[in-house]
């Protein structure tokens, strides 16, 4: 057996071993891609549902939330109203207060005047 002979045998042992490795380490990550795809299907399966419920509950949400703004707008509209009335009435309680009191100072004014005089 000559020197070349040795090589040719060594290369092909080593591309034998090769081989075999590579068709180990093909073989442990089909196996890997397969639970993989299992893993996700039953993911899957099992949020599927619940995220369907999700989407149905945000739906639910906003809608109520666009219920909420018109509740708080027709609020607003009502206390500006109030606060309109609430200072129309202020105003129209102020008028005849102000008149008694004129009155009363004009009184008052006028019996010490008379007391002065008498």
């Amino acid at each position: 057996m000559s020197g070349g002979d040795l090589t040719a045998v060594i290369v092909t042992v080593c591309v034998v071993v090769a081989l075999v490795a590579l068709i180990a380490v093909l073989t442990q990550a089909s196996a890997l891609m397969r639970e993989l795809r299992r893993k996700l299907e039953d993911f899957d399966r099992k949020a599927g549902p619940a995220l369907g419920q999700l989407a149905e509950t945000a739906e639910m949400a906003n809608t109520e939330i666009k219920r909420l703004r018109d509740i708080l707008n027709v609020v607003q509209k009502v206390t500006g109203l109030a606060e309109s009335a609430g200072a129309a009435t202020a105003k129209a309680a102020a008028v005849p207060v102000d008149k008694v009191r004129s009155a009363f100072s004009v009184l008052r004014t006028r019996g010490t005047t008379q007391s002065e005089e008498s």
